[in-house]
């Protein structure tokens, strides 16, 4: 009785559960049976597709941020959005759920580090002598972690909106919005589609996990003195697992949102702490400086081609952004119940982007502040040394470092477990027949499970380089994808 209830549910669509379940094991057993060739083979791939398809992703991006402002722009822009058996929230939660979501723990590992990966890597062709170097350094993680990331995610977000205020009913993937004929060639379409939406997701989430989750276990292992082995790892992804999949289980209002807020309080604490007892004149000066330095350069940052430091850099987080698009979107308007179009454009991008910025501002300015006094050569120590023990030594270098430690390894924790807890809703209300319908418990656990089997076995083998190259392969399907849902929108747009 319980096999057939559990494997036959009239509200589930079986191909959207099996699928994720097929590629995951299929991803993993192919890195697995041989890291190295594997790791080879797709970072030639990798190469030769970010080498071509540069110049599409850089103006592709760009213009999404000018598409989605012109939406801003038009009478579509005032639709409210109606969602049956969805809550509305406030302002405060739908910031807090949308941020935690779009970057989870990987800003933690980002923000201390970036800018000095960013002067290893001499955008512009810059070395460490040159006058721009620290000026290019700092700007560079905002431009890649800022507007252009959250423009990517706001975009899905409008098309599916748009999908729903036509049909209640239906189905938020690529295929449910973009395909309506019902013919042979149309189902084989959709299919793909819809394949293409779970393989993104999936290759988005399993990089963020394999980028952040090592900060938490190098926070984690200091403070208990604890060995940080890879069995101390998995003891530490499964107590998060238990996290995330019982806020998953108790829904959006009593489990993600409260995860959500909490976390964002704790987060303004710790910087506030941070740039109270650091360098507090340094860090805003620097922060107003780097910003006015972003807007100076934006258009030659965002059209900065034909160099390894565009095609390792710029591609990868464009590329990145897309594959957690699908995700992310969809999340954003199952919060965004209530809100018009337009405030979901503009919130996604400017509170996103703010919101990330303050991280690379304090804990970024942390750092370069400690490497411009000589204290820590921050560039040198990021060749060998992980960004988790990075953040943990510039921590140590404050008054009460040690408590910080503990409030920066818990807000990782929290960060990794709201993203993937929103991650698997989504995924399960994407396996839902119909957008209406509330994702069941035990499908929201499935997909929860699924999210760390694969990182688990993708991290036992070192093998996160190849994650990395098949989250920017998986993407390329999602350029075309994109300019459909940009006709999509641009139709019925014209249509109010």
């Amino acid at each position: 009785m319980f096999k057939k209830s559990f494997f036959i549910n009239k509200d589930w669509n079986l191909s959207l559960i099996l699928i994720p379940i097929l590629l995951s094991f299929f991803i993993s057993l192919y890195v697995l049976l041989d890291v190295d060739k594997s790791t080879e083979t797709l970072k030639f791939l990798y190469d030769a597709a970010s080498l071509k398809l540069e110049n599409i992703y850089e103006l592709g991006a760009f213009g999404v941020i000018v598409f989605l402002l012109t939406i801003c722009l038009l009478p579509i822009g005032s639709k409210k959005i109606f969602l049956i058996n969805r809550p509305i929230f406030n302002n405060t939660s739908w910031g807090a759920m949308m941020f935690v979501a779009g970057m989870g723990a990987s800003i933690l590992w980002a923000s201390p580090v970036e800018w000095a990966q960013t002067m290893n890597s001499k955008p512009f062709g810059l070395d460490s002598t040159s006058s721009e170097i620290i000026e290019y350094s700092q700007a560079y993680p905002l431009f890649h972690w800022g507007f252009v990331g959250w423009a990517l995610y706001a975009l899905p977000g409008v098309a599916f909106t748009i999908a729903i205020l036509k049909n209640p009913n239906v189905q938020l993937t690529f295929g449910g919005i973009l395909i309506k004929n019902d013919n042979t060639l149309s189902k084989l379409l959709k299919n793909i589609f819809d394949v293409v939406f779970i393989l993104a997701i999936l290759a988005g989430a399993g990089v963020g996990m394999g980028v952040s989750f090592p900060v938490i276990a190098e926070m984690t292992s200091y403070l208990l003195g604890i060995n940080n082995s890879f069995s101390f790892q998995i003891l530490v992804l499964i107590f998060c697992l238990f996290i995330f999949g019982t806020s998953v289980y108790k829904g959006l209002e009593s489990g993600i949102k409260r995860l959500s807020n909490i976390n964002v309080l704790l987060v303004i604490a710790m910087l506030l702490i941070i740039l109270f007892v650091g360098p507090t004149k340094y860090i805003i000066s620097n922060s107003i400086e780097s910003t006015f330095f972003m807007f100076k350069n934006y258009i030659d940052m965002s059209f900065f081609s034909e160099s390894s430091f565009a095609q390792s850099w710029t591609v990868f987080y464009w590329a990145w952004w897309m594959a957690l698009a699908p995700f992310v979107g969809t999340f954003i308007l199952q919060i965004s119940n209530g809100k018009s179009i337009r405030q979901m454009i503009l919130g996604t991008i400017f509170i996103g982007s703010l919101a990330t910025f303050l991280h690379f501002y304090v804990l970024g300015g942390l750092t370069l502040n400690l490497y411009e006094r000589g204290i820590m050569d921050v560039p040198e120590m990021i060749k060998d040394i992980p960004s988790g023990r990075i953040a943990l030594e510039a921590l140590l270098s404050l008054p009460a470092g040690y408590y910080l430690i503990i409030l920066y390894a818990f807000i990782a924790t929290i960060f990794l477990c709201t993203t993937y807890d929103s991650c698997s809703y989504v995924l399960a209300s994407t396996a839902m027949k119909q957008a209406s319908k509330k994702p069941t418990k035990s499908l929201r656990i499935i997909f929860a499970l699924l999210l760390v089997v694969q990182p688990i076995i993708i991290m036992s083998l070192n093998g996160i380089d190849s994650m990395k190259y098949i989250l920017v392969l998986s993407s390329i399907p999602l350029i075309f994808i994109y300019v459909l849902m940009i006709f999509y929108i641009s139709k019925n747009a014209l249509k109010n």
